[in-house]
């Protein structure tokens, strides 16, 4: 099981996003240099020209799209002494 992940780079720092649209309620279409519309057509272009999913800005940001593997469960999660209705203690 995999969810996509947007890294936003610059020269002092990243961030971590679940979505573009959630890049883009942190950060402006100004400040980034690309309107999300842009970039979704940049990655679109790039997924089928078969290239890494990376865009660098005209104001010196790096946004790359990729996944992060999760691994697969079933059910509810298990607690961690494996007996329902009783709980761990706090440490």
């Amino acid at each position: 099981m995999a969810r996509n992940v947007i890294y936003l780079e610059w020269k002092t720092g990243f961030e971590f996003f679940g979505s573009p649209a959630s890049m883009y309620d942190r950060h402006t279409d100004e400040e980034l240099g690309i309107n999300i519309h842009s970039l979704n057509n940049v990655f679109y272009q790039l997924r089928k020209e078969g290239k890494p999913l990376q865009y660098v800005t005209k104001t010196g940001f790096t946004i790359r799209k990729g996944e992060i593997i999760l691994k697969e469960t079933e059910g509810k999660a298990k607690n961690y002494l494996g007996i329902q209705g009783q709980k761990s203690a706090s440490l």
